[in-house]
């Protein structure tokens, strides 16, 4: 075995270790908040691109309306509360908690995609971005999160 083979397996393994001690909710509201980031830094690219984020809600007769500058990077965050109550609950009372969060969190970021397909928007880029801004915060959030959830749950046996 090399040595960079044996140093990178021994932080991985350090980290996994430190991760696991650390309470699901505190993994959890940081992950949401590196992921709440990477969603804003996300939006500001396409914006600088010249996305444009005008939307609203099919049916209302409402004309599109500009969502605030960072408004996608906050509804992470928001929506990210829900998450981490999702997988405490889970860490506690489920029989398998890593798998049950991992089929959860990615059926429920499809549903949340598709409020972004059908919005009125001005331009089909808008609703790309907007399904592809909630992909992004998926894929930074809920691998991490399941990481540190564990495969079986002790209390339930």
């Amino acid at each position: 075995m090399s040595t960079s083979t044996y140093t990178q397996d021994t932080t991985t393994a350090t980290t996994r270790q430190f991760a696991a001690r650390m309470p699901v909710w505190l993994v959890s509201a940081a992950v949401v908040l590196v992921g709440a980031l990477v969603t804003g830094v996300f939006e500001f690219a396409a914006r600088a691109v010249g996305v444009p984020f005008n939307v609203a809600l099919p049916g209302t007769g409402v004309d599109p309306a500009a969502i605030p500058a960072t408004g996608l990077a906050w509804a992470v965050a928001e929506l990210g509360l829900i998450g981490i109550i999702i997988a405490v609950c889970l860490a506690r009372f489920a029989k398998r908690p890593r798998s049950t969060w991992k089929r959860t969190a990615w059926t429920l970021t499809a549903l949340s995609c598709v409020p972004s397909l059908v919005a009125v928007t001005d331009s089909y880029a808008t609703n790309i971005m907007l399904v592809i801004s909630h992909l992004v915060a998926a894929v930074v959030i809920v691998p991490i999160i399941a990481a540190r959830l564990s495969e079986t749950n002790p209390r339930r046996g």
